[in-house]
C-alpha cells in the first residue's frame, strides 16, 4: 500500500508547489502600465553601454494587472517583434547582494528573472548573474 502512497504524496505535493501567482498585491502595482528602455549597462567590463540610440532600437514593455506581459522591439523603424507571457512578482537570492531580493520572473518564449532595483517612477532591472547588466526603462 505504501508504494501507492507516496508517489500520489509527490504528486499533490507538485501541484501545491507549482501554484502560479495571479493577482498583483497592491505594494506590486508600481509596475503596472507601459515602460520604455533607457538603457542598458554592465557586462563583461562592467562598461558597456547600450541604448535606443546607440542601437537603433527601442523597446517597450507593458505589464498588466491580470499577470501578462508584453515586450516589443523595434529596430531601425522596421517591423516590430513582439514578445508575450505572464509573469509574478517575488523573491530571489541576489547575486548583488547574496540576500532575498524582490524578482521580477517572466515565462513566455524565454524564461527569464531579473532583479528589480526599482518600480516607481522609473523601472530598474539587474540580471541575477556575473557578468549581467542593469536595465533602465521609464515611464
Amino acid at each position: 500500500m505504501a508504494y501507492i502512497f507516496y508517489p500520489l504524496a509527490a504528486l499533490l505535493l507538485l501541484g501545491t508547489t507549482a501554484c502560479q501567482r495571479t493577482d498583483i498585491s497592491p505594494a506590486d502595482q508600481g509596475i503596472m502600465g507601459e515602460w520604455h528602455w533607457v538603457s542598458t549597462v554592465g557586462g563583461l567590463t562592467g562598461k558597456q553601454t547600450y541604448t535606443p540610440a546607440s542601437t537603433s532600437t527601442t523597446e517597450t514593455w507593458v505589464f498588466n494587472s491580470d499577470s501578462t506581459y508584453r515586450r516589443v522591439f523595434i529596430q531601425q523603424g522596421k517591423a516590430a517583434t513582439t514578445q508575450t507571457g505572464t509573469f509574478s512578482l517575488g523573491s530571489v537570492k541576489s547575486i548583488h547582494t547574496g540576500q532575498a531580493a524582490r524578482a521580477l520572473i517572466l515565462r513566455g518564449p524565454q524564461a527569464q528573472t531579473f532583479v528589480v532595483q526599482e518600480a516607481a517612477s522609473r523601472l530598474a532591472l539587474s540580471d541575477n548573474y556575473y557578468d549581467g547588466f542593469g536595465h533602465t526603462y521609464e515611464r
